[in-house]
């Protein structure tokens, strides 16, 4: 037997706000929010991380341009 885990506070919440019928549109809609809104969230977090580092937006698109990912993780702990 499964054991589902728990439903979190956020997903018990929209339960109780869409306990009613949407369109497929509708729905489209809500996630669409849903992901702007996360969207921003994240965009925030990074600017905040940026201005802490002082790095600017050039700088770290050079840093993300990398081929091997386990050598540029690598790097990066190596700096911490």
């Amino acid at each position: 037997m499964v054991v589902s885990p728990r439903l979190t506070n956020a997903q018990l919440a929209l339960l109780e706000m869409f306990s009613f019928e949407m369109s497929e549109a509708e729905v489209f809609a809500m996630r669409q929010t849903l992901m702007q809104h996360f969207r921003t969230r994240i965009e925030e977090e990074a600017e905040k991380a940026m201005q802490q580092k002082g790095l600017t937006i050039t700088q770290l698109e050079e840093q993300m341009n990398f081929e091997n990912r386990t050598e540029r993780l690598d790097q990066i702990r190596a700096v911490q």
